[in-house]
């Protein structure tokens, strides 16, 4: 019997390996000119000036603290509920990572908690647009300006979902997005921070290519500062240009899963949706649910080929960031109660009722 799973790539062979074999004909697989029709065009997507890709999430956050001023020891809050990718890159960059609470009911930082874990010491937010949600950001903006603190967007989950008509990603003084194999669109691994500054974007075009500035001959180039090896390359451009071809045709089929679940699932305050704005723009990369006896209801689920996926570990329960959940009530009340549901791009009808139904069958034996 053929596997439900959470999600999985929609390559265009046929359209990719045309691109493909332009880069090997021109017989330059390494970042070139692919690359930089790729940004350019996710800077024309999300109406943005600038577009820097690199290796992945992970190091397009690093790239964006480190592009924006970041000093050691520097406080960057972050949200108690986020992959740990978004802690580890603060680290990387010689920050503290500070962890706020979540509000339960969209699991996007709480303003309250974040007002306060404000010090003088704060320099930086960086709020996670967790599964494509973020109608928070412009509240959270207005906290951080009136005290000189920088923005960062966590928008790896949030390609394509928007806020009142801006993109997610676009609202502070970077955004970074992850094209892993299970978001919107994949190029393998990699990511990419956009920003309207061209200072940012100076600063990021240096530290990701060995702190060089100016024309590369890969001899005696001009190195003004430290940095890092995070180029990109033709290859994994051409399967990101390939599927930008057809983003919005993603977007809508992400919105009909989600609103086929929430049409379709019995709720109850023992299972609940968690919902989106799709009227301002967010777009559902998965869809997530808190449950109860979630536990079981996984394992239910998987014993009938439909695998669905837990929610990360609080940060604070990792062992490197280990601390109390003093002030943090909220992300104790979600922990293992939450999980997200299979939302594949190829995802049919036919796989979607089988999910509706296995979860209504075990929520009316349950309870």
């Amino acid at each position: 019997m053929k596997k439900i799973i959470l999600s999985k790539p929609l390559i265009n062979v046929a359209d990719t390996s045309n691109i493909v074999r332009k880069v090997l004909i021109e017989n330059f697989p390494n970042e070139g000119r692919q690359t930089r029709e790729f940004e350019k065009k996710i800077c024309s997507f999300l109406k943005t000036k600038y577009a820097i890709t690199t290796t992945s999430g992970t190091t397009a956050i690093f790239l964006a603290l480190k592009a924006n001023g970041i000093k050691n020891n520097d406080e960057v809050i972050i949200p108690n509920i986020t992959f740990p990718a978004t802690a580890n890159a603060v680290a990387m960059a010689g920050g503290k990572p500070v962890l706020v609470d979540i509000d339960s009911k969209n699991i996007l930082i709480d303003e309250k908690s974040l007002l306060k874990k404000i010090t003088k010491k704060t320099k930086f937010v960086i709020p996670v647009h967790v599964s494509g949600r973020g109608n928070n950001i412009k509240s959270i903006i207005n906290i951080c300006k009136k005290k000189s603190i920088k923005v960062i967007e966590d928008a790896a989950e949030a390609f394509g979902s928007k806020y009142q008509k801006k993109f997610l990603g676009t609202f502070g003084k970077s955004g970074c997005f992850s094209f892993a194999p299970n978001k919107i669109i994949t190029t393998g691994q990699g990511g990419v921070v956009v920003t309207n500054d061209k200072k940012i974007y100076l600063n990021l075009l240096r530290l990701k290519d060995q702190g060089r500035v100016g024309p590369t001959t890969g001899g005696e180039d001009n190195y003004i500062s430290k940095g890092y090896n995070f180029k990109f390359s033709n290859l994994q451009s051409s399967l990101g240009l390939s599927q930008l071809k057809n983003i919005k045709w993603r977007i809508d089929k992400l919105i009909k899963i989600h609103k086929f679940y929430k049409k379709n699932i019995n709720q109850s305050n023992k299972f609940k949706i968690i919902d989106f704005n799709l009227q301002k723009g967010e777009v559902p990369l998965w869809t997530d649910v808190y449950c109860m006896s979630r536990n079981k209801l996984f394992n239910f689920l998987k014993s009938r080929n439909v695998l669905c996926r837990y929610y990360w570990n609080p940060i604070n329960t990792c062992l490197p960031y280990k601390s109390s959940f003093k002030s943090l009530p909220n992300s104790k009340k979600i922990q293992k109660k939450m999980m997200w549901l299979p939302s594949s791009l190829d995802m049919s009808t036919k796989e979607q009722k089988k999910v509706c139904h296995l979860i209504n069958l075990f929520l009316k034996y349950k309870d």
